[in-house]
């Protein structure tokens, strides 16, 4: 054999030997044969979980168009509920019911129903920490009553009931809670906090007045040892949600310095950041929050162009927001819910504290431990007009 020959050889092992190694997808399911879950709804049943789940409706989407038509092929999702003694037991039920194969890679949303919660959402946390397409983003709400409510409420501005959650967490209307923060909780004690929703009945113009169950927001839901203790009111809420830092295009309302009338500003963007500071036997977590605010409208005479009034205008915003703060603080103390992971920051911060706090850490944190906020509010924007708009006669 020649060298050229030998070559030509050597290329060809060397082209060939790396197919050896390919395999097959012996295990693949084809896309064809998936049914993706978009909505987990989950409430307490005579035999342990009952367990509903949202598909949308391949048949009935209209390619080119984002999530089909109700009009003409009819709604583009469906609902599919069993109960089981626990949330496996039911899956496989619901399985066995349909022709294709369950998925949880679209999983966007999880309602847990109220009595559910009030038992512990432990095996719930279980179920998602295992399956291994359940995305740890998955945001988690908690229902005022049954979560499978939702089933019943009217889709009027979006496709499908996925949307309207989504869009509570990505314009921060509340608390915004996946699943990940609830599996990071469960290692310092299952203390949480959750979004609460309200099904409330409205009559809707464009449904030609008839009344109809209406889905919204309504504070938050304060978990214990994984367990729903008790709610915090949307004033409450808006407090927890400046001290999480996530608090942005929010409106917020301060008398006037001068003659008591309200001015409107709006928060752009808020930042907080937690630090711990141990001195003897004295715990105390300072919360520096910062945010930015432009003001939407005036009924006050209140000069704007006087740099002293502008910073009695933002003393005024920061007594404001530190009152939300200290009202959320205080109930989370009261409840020994440490609902703001504290604890996490004294883990990272000092490590040999935090492990001989640990065992009691819950009544250290109701009776010795002290939080502080510090807020800096910033007004930047106060539009084109210097002086509120009148109707004035002029000569």
């Amino acid at each position: 054999m020649s060298v050229r020959e030998c070559h030509k050889c050597i290329i060809f092992l060397v082209a060939f030997l790396p197919l050896i190694f390919l395999t097959g997808c012996w295990s693949s399911v084809e896309l064809n044969n998936r049914s993706f879950v978009r909505i987990i709804l989950l409430d307490k049943s005579k035999e342990g979980i009952e367990l509903t789940l949202s598909f949308p409706l391949p048949n009935r989407l209209i390619p080119g168009q984002s999530g089909g038509t109700g009009g003409l092929t009819g709604t583009p999702y469906t609902y599919i509920t069993k109960t089981g003694h626990d949330i496996g037991e039911a899956y496989r039920l619901i399985q066995s019911d349909i022709s294709r194969a369950i998925t949880f890679g679209q999983t966007s949303v999880v309602v847990v129903g109220r009595e559910l919660a009030k038992d512990g959402i432990g095996e719930i946390l279980e179920f998602i920490s295992r399956e291994p397409r359940f995305h740890i983003n998955t945001n988690l709400y908690v229902a005022p009553g049954k979560a499978k409510e939702i089933t019943s409420i009217p889709i009027i501005f979006e496709r499908f009931p996925v949307d309207i959650l989504l869009a509570y967490e990505r314009d921060l209307v509340t608390i915004d809670t996946t699943a990940k923060d609830c599996l990071v909780a469960s290692y310092y004690g299952g203390d949480m906090i959750l979004p609460l929703l309200k099904v409330e009945t409205k009559e809707i113009p464009s449904e030609k007045n008839k009344e109809q169950k209406w889905l919204g927001t309504n504070g938050a839901a304060i978990f214990r040892q994984g367990k729903l203790k008790t709610t915090l009111n949307t004033y409450e809420m808006r407090g927890a949600m400046w001290i999480l830092g996530k608090m942005k295009d929010a409106e917020i309302s301060v008398a006037s310095p001068t003659d008591g009338k309200p001015l409107n500003f709006m928060i752009n963007q808020s930042h907080s950041r937690i630090r711990p500071v141990i001195s003897g036997d004295q715990i105390v977590f300072h919360i520096d929050c910062k945010a930015d605010a432009s003001l939407i409208s005036s009924q006050s005479n209140l000069p704007l162009q006087d740099p002293n009034q502008i910073k009695k205008l933002e003393q005024s915003l920061v007594d404001l927001v530190e009152i939300r703060m200290k009202k959320a603080i205080e109930r989370s103390k009261n409840d020994g819910a440490d609902i703001f992971q504290l604890s996490s920051y004294l883990d990272w911060y000092d490590p040999p504290a935090w492990k001989k706090l640990a065992p009691h850490w819950r009544e250290e944190y109701r009776q010795r431990v002290k939080v502080l906020p510090h807020v800096s509010i910033t007004i930047k924007r106060l539009g084109t007009m210097k002086d509120p708009v009148r109707f004035q006669m002029t000569e």
